[in-house]
C-alpha cells in the first residue's frame, strides 16, 4: 500500500508473491479449477490478437468450471478481474491482488467492501480533483473491513 500511496506502482515481487501465495493456500483448500484458470490467464494475457484473448479466457473459465462446480463463482470473479486489467480499467498489481485476495478466502462477497471502499475513495479523489486513484489503498481497507466484520 504505501509503494502505490508513495510512488503509484507496486513492485511485481509483492503482488506476484501475494498471488503464488494464495495459490498455494488455495491449492491446499481443493480449489485447484481457479488457479489453473488463473495460470492460463497470465499465458492468454500474451497473446496479440485481443478476440483470441478474449475467447480463450472465456472458453477456458467454463471448461475448468465444468471440473469443480463450486468454483463456479470464483472463476467467473478471476475472469472478471481480468477483464477490467484487459481493458485498462485497473492495473495489474490491483488484479493481481484482487485474485490473491479473492483465492485467499474462497468468498467472492470480499470484493463488495473492496467496491464499497474504492467508491468512496472515488469520491474523494474526484473531489480533490485527482485522476490517478491508489487502489491497493481500497483493496487494504475493503479487506480490513470483510475479516473484522464478523469480530465486530
Amino acid at each position: 500500500m504505501i509503494y502505490d500511496l508513495r510512488d503509484r506502482e507496486v513492485p511485481m515481487y509483492l503482488t506476484l508473491g501475494c498471488l503464488v501465495a494464495a495459490g498455494v493456500y488455495a491449492l491446499f483448500n481443493g480449489f485447484w479449477p481457479p488457479i489453473l484458470l488463473t495460470i492460463v490467464l497470465i499465458f492468454v494475457a500474451d497473446i496479440k490478437s485481443r478476440t483470441k484473448r478474449l475467447v480463450l479466457a472465456l472458453s477456458f473459465s467454463a471448461f475448468v468450471t465444468l471440473f469443480q462446480l463450486d468454483s463456479g463463482l470464483i472463476n467467473t470473479v478471476i475472469v472478471g478481474i481480468w477483464l477490467l486489467w484487459e481493458t485498462g480499467v485497473i492495473g495489474g498489481a490491483d488484479a493481481k491482488l484482487l485474485i490473491a485476495i479473492t483465492l485467499l478466502t474462497g468468498n467472492p462477497a470480499i470484493l463488495i467492501p473492496i467496491a464499497v471502499t474504492g467508491g468512496v475513495q472515488g469520491v474523494f479523489a474526484s473531489l480533490r480533483k485527482q485522476k490517478d486513484i491508489p487502489f491497493v489503498v481500497s483493496i487494504f481497507c475493503g479487506s480490513l473491513l470483510f475479516v473484522l466484520y464478523p469480530l465486530i
